[in-house]
């Protein structure tokens, strides 16, 4: 047995007796004590250019092993110190032993015959190890079973997919290093809800009303109507303009000129409606509106009805675009800055539109956010609160255009993970919005005249899929719908006063359809890199309407958006980079592949920022 350690022992520098027989070597206490004695005071002191540090290692581990034969039945032979004589033993030795080993510690446990139990006498081959009860102390010989010599290659690297912080088996997105396993889509859509006000083309007034002739008889008298009560000096025939109508020969109505203040009769309702003239005819009575035969006289009851036209409100008669509530903070499309996979974090996205669509100008939005994982692996839910600087969801008739600083309607959103292997991941939520942004009012000067209402919940049920095709290529898709749940009520009052409800404003439902490709372009796995990786990106993004706008009309007026319908392509490029250990930054463009309202802007820039927990 002596001979079966014998070429490691002259390695770590170790003569034993000169035995003839492993017979012949004493294998009591007292060898056991020189060889505790010798051999660990000698590792501990090894200085020699000659050794190495993997010497010192090895002499330990051969120790262990040493002592893990006498547990078994083999005696003790007698070492004494010496040098070691030849350098190309280290390296025949160190070739043979596995590089993986641990180093191990100074044992607690006594080293005596009661505890290794007692040599039994060898003949031939070493005897058939008896396994000693566990140890359960931190310090356990991990070679105890195995023979001096053996060597066990280190398991190879594990490349998988699914290998621990690369794969899907488990939550990704701590930190920078796993985010190029499941990146986020950056998104595209500007959004509806921009109204379209229009005002009636015509705003007409009649009543009844007794005539008092003031001049003239005839085709050319001039007569005088009171609105109400009172004097009759509140609206006026044009002299000269009488005619029969009813066929008697007999004059029946005039032509009215415009009530002119001061007077209690209704006058224009506001800049851009002009007069469009009136008739009064002879009733005779309040009970019908035709002309009746006959010669009117002072007194007499005639039927009086004018109007004003329009061809819109504002400069110019032109419809006016407010910003409907939320609208310049826009609807939600959950696909930006998302992705199917649960994590922790806190983000912010920045997107600047130029020259939006319905003439908001340009449009800088702002989005502050977080995720929280809820269960690992399989839930999060998600907070979204938009603001943007745009068009004012106040608007003047007298000074049209007004922007401000607009808070929009934040988002809640559920994400659960339904299906995960190593390749992919199959995602499914829902997402609800809640009102906190400002009515939509539309004032003239300080009279109010129009209001829309912040009521609106929108549902957001989505999937997402999220495919890995190899360790830096990977595919992602959604679709998603965006129902309003309740709608917007609106208001109006032209005349000013109190503003009475004429409707209520449902958005048109919505389909979106996203897909983007990722392509892992750059690594850099040292720890004083402060660029880890840069993930480029490609997406393509499809939203359409499913049904027609709605309209909401009363008193003239309409309240409807810019298009009854619309389909809106867009493209967006960009990267993650993947900023130290916590951080990425986002970077990218977007541009519209189709024109008229379906272009909803000339380009998108956008910033995002994630920091994963």
């Amino acid at each position: 047995m002596l001979a079966y350690y014998q070429p490691m022992l002259n390695w770590v520098g170790f003569a034993a007796p000169d035995c003839a027989t492993f017979s012949s070597c004493s294998g009591n206490d007292e060898d056991l004590n020189r060889v505790v004695g010798t051999v660990i005071p000698w590792v501990a002191t090894m200085r020699s250019k000659r050794t190495t540090k993997f010497a010192k290692r090895y002499a330990l581990a051969l120790f262990l092993g040493l002592v893990t034969q006498s547990a078994t039945g083999t005696a003790w032979g007698q070492l004494v110190d010496a040098p070691i004589n030849d350098a190309s033993e280290v390296v025949r030795a160190q070739a043979t032993v596995p590089q993986d080993t641990a180093v191990p510690q100074d044992t607690t446990v006594p080293l005596t015959p009661n505890t290794l139990g007692q040599p039994a006498p060898l003949s031939g081959a070493p005897a058939t190890p008896v396994v000693p009860p566990a140890i359960s102390e931190p310090f356990a010989n991990p070679l105890a079973n195995q023979a001096p010599n053996a060597f066990t290659p280190p398991a190879a690297p594990n490349r998988s997919i699914g290998a621990a912080g690369r794969g899907f088996s488990a939550s990704l997105g701590v930190t920078a290093d796993s985010f190029s396993s499941a990146p986020t889509m950056m998104g595209d859509f500007f959004g509806s809800g921009v109204s379209m006000i229009g005002a009636p083309k015509t705003v007409e007034t009649s009543f009844f009303s007794q005539g008092t002739i003031l001049s003239g008889s005839g085709g050319s008298a001039l007569l005088a109507f009171d609105f109400g009560s009172g004097t009759p000096n509140d609206i006026f025939t044009a002299s000269g303009t009488g005619i029969d109508v009813s066929g008697d020969s007999q004059v029946d109505q005039f032509d009215l000129l415009e009530p002119i203040p001061p007077t209690d009769a209704p006058t224009s309702p506001g800049q851009g409606f002009l007069f469009a003239g009136g008739q009064a005819v002879y009733t005779n009575s309040i009970t019908g509106t035709a002309p009746v035969n006959g010669n009117f006289t002072n007194g007499q009851f005639w039927f009086v009805k004018y109007s004003y036209a329009s061809q819109g409100l504002g400069v110019g008669n032109q419809g006016v675009v407010i910003a409907g509530p939320d609208a310049a903070t826009r609807r939600v499309k959950l696909s930006e800055n998302f992705s199917p996979e649960v994590r922790d974090r806190f983000f912010f996205n920045y997107n600047f539109f130029n020259d939006a669509f319905g003439g908001l100008g340009d449009v800088s939005r702002y989005v502050l956010g977080f995720e929280r994982v809820l269960i690992d692996d399989l839930m999060s839910v998600e907070l979204r609160l938009p603001m943007a600087g745009t068009l004012s969801s106040t608007q003047d008739l007298n000074q049209p255009g007004g922007r401000d600083f607009e808070l929009g309607n934040a988002t809640v959103v559920s994400k659960f993970v339904l299906l995960r292997s190593n390749n992919y991941i199959l995602t499914s939520g829902v997402g609800a919005t809640i009102p906190l942004a400002d009515d939509a009012k539309l004032l003239r000067g300080t009279d109010e005249l129009l209001r829309i209402e912040n009521e609106s919940v929108h549902v957001l049920p989505f999937l997402g899929l999220l495919r890995r095709f190899d360790r830096r290529t990977s595919f992602q898709a959604y679709t998603q719908l965006d129902f309003d749940a309740n709608g917007n009520p609106v208001l109006e009052n032209l005349a000013g006063g109190p503003l009475e409800r004429i409707g209520r404003f449902t958005d048109s439902s919505l389909a979106h359809v996203d897909v983007s490709a990722h392509r892992t372009v750059y690594e850099n796995r040292r720890s004083t890199s402060k660029l880890k990786a840069v993930v480029a990106n490609a997406e393509l993004h499809y939203t359409g309407t499913l049904q027609g706008t709605d309209a909401v009309t009363g008193n003239g007026i309409v309240v409807t958006n810019l298009k009854k319908n619309f389909n809106v392509l867009n493209a967006t490029m960009g990267a993650h980079l993947l900023v130290g250990k916590n951080v990425v930054i986002t970077p990218g463009m977007s541009v519209p592949l189709r024109d008229g309202l379906d272009e909803q802007f000339d380009y998108e820039a956008l910033l995002q920022v994630n920091y994963l927990r």
